[in-house]
């Protein structure tokens, strides 16, 4: 009976433990797409603020504060007021400058003059919108995956320490070993019955 209880006791330190750090690590990821986000919202609105900057013709991608700028700039002084409104926004660590020089007149898709200001307004909206609906995606899968990891850590049957999740789009890929094919049966059930599941690809190996 004291040593059921030890295990008992044991196993819900272990759980605890797991809990806390798979809360821990999704809490980091989701901190993490929500401030390269908002970065890279906030540079192109720097952008469009600027006069010297042709804001539509440059694409921004940020990952974990660095700031990678890419497309066409007609002048030097574009290229500089460019690489100084990406350096201001709070947050940036780096900025990859993969900016590339064309003359006016010779970069496709120019527009002149009228309707700019609605284009660029235009722009910068939709580029929230995208950047909001990504951080939303990140964070959901996120959470599946730590809800899938939950389940697993729960089931006796299944060993959680041996498999991988991944989660994209709530598709769930389970890898690893298993020690045989009824622990695999339940592992893909147990993601399957997971909130937010929408399939589970079975990549799972079982010991020979």
């Amino acid at each position: 009976m004291f040593s059921k209880l030890i295990r008992l006791t044991t196993a819900a330190l272990v759980l605890g433990i797991c809990a806390a750090v798979l809360s821990a690590h999704s809490k980091a990821d989701a901190k993490i797409a929500i401030s390269d986000s908002w970065i890279t919202t906030q540079v192109y609105a720097k952008f469009f603020a600027d006069r010297a900057v042709k804001g539509r013709n440059l694409t921004v991608h940020t990952d974990k504060g660095v700031v990678t700028l890419s497309g066409a700039v007609e002048s030097a002084t574009e290229h500089d007021h460019a690489i100084a409104a990406a350096k201001s926004v709070d947050g940036v660590k780096q900025v990859v400058d993969k900016l590339s020089l064309v003359p006016a007149g010779k970069a496709n898709g120019r527009t002149g003059p009228s309707g700019t200001a609605s284009r660029e307004a235009d722009s910068i909206k939709q580029h929230a919108k995208t950047a909001a609906d990504r951080v939303g995606k990140e964070i959901s899968d996120t959470l599946v995956t730590t809800k899938v990891q939950a389940m697993f850590y729960l089931d006796r049957e299944v060993k959680a320490m041996d498999i991988d999740v991944t989660t994209h789009g709530g598709i769930v890929t389970l890898t690893g070993t298993v020690d045989n094919e009824a622990v695999r049966k339940k592992a893909v059930a147990d993601a399957r019955s997971t909130d937010g599941v929408k399939q589970v690809v079975d990549k799972l190996t079982v010991k020979k």
